[in-house]
């Protein structure tokens, strides 16, 4: 079952650093954030997986299932490492908390991004292929997309569905850790409508899809206009 948690930016995601798996795991749950655990590396740099040239050595998840399980349990978070102690981190996006990917070797460049969105500080890692993942935290009430090159070359966003592998994973050309000290800033009120999916979430209860009448779709509209003018007035 999906966990509605409220998105706390983690203090101590970026300082004091923390170098063991299962703790930054644990660390991440606390603030809100739901975490999977992924195939970390073998001592030779294989993934754990024992499939041979796995292209995502150390990225992609053993529960088999994407981020449907990813959780904030922290019991279930201790089984977890317990079975594989070297398991790196995943962190679910979307429910609160957008990562922003700028990818050099697809065209991307981050202080072109930056400065034509006026992106204020926030936290941000460095992958090992060299591209720049920044954190930002957003209004729950919100579903976001994940896209790719919608706001621009070589930047993707990773929101509902989707995970990024988190600090302090091990990856084949070293360890992820955040280069900076700041906490996830809100997302920018202007790229909103480039990540926006055209309805709000529904609430944990629904089963199952339904028809809405004309009324509440023109509720629904009205309701999101006027998130999205808090939004507006909150950045």
């Amino acid at each position: 079952m999906r966990q509605t948690m409220r998105v706390t930016p983690p203090q101590h995601t970026i300082c004091p650093l923390v170098y063991r798996l299962q703790d930054a795991a644990w660390n991440y749950a606390h603030s809100g954030w739901r975490v999977l655990p992924l195939y970390g590396l073998n001592a030779d740099g294989t993934c754990a997986c024992g499939q041979v040239q796995c292209p995502a050595a150390g990225q992609h998840s053993w529960l088999g299932t994407g981020v449907r399980l990813a959780t904030t349990d922290l019991g279930t978070i201790q089984r977890w490492w317990e079975q594989a102690e070297q398991a790196n981190v995943g962190v679910a996006t979307g429910d609160g908390l957008l990562v922003i990917e700028v990818d050099p070797l697809e065209g991307g460049f981050l202080e072109h991004f930056r400065q034509l969105y006026a992106i204020p500080e926030t936290a941000m890692i460095q992958t090992e292929r060299g591209s720049w993942q920044l954190y930002f935290t957003y209004n729950r009430a919100l579903t976001l997309c994940t896209t790719k090159n919608k706001l621009g070359l070589g930047i993707r966003t990773y929101a509902e569905d989707s995970y990024v592998v988190a600090p302090p994973s091990v990856l084949s050309h070293g360890r992820v850790n955040w280069i900076n000290t700041y906490i996830p800033a809100r997302l920018p009120a202007v790229l909103l409508p480039f990540v926006l999916s055209p309805q709000l979430n529904r609430p944990a209860w629904s089963i199952q899809e339904q028809r809405p009448s004309p009324a509440a779709r023109e509720l629904a509209s009205l309701l999101l206009n006027k998130v999205l003018e808090s939004e507006t007035e909150r950045n």
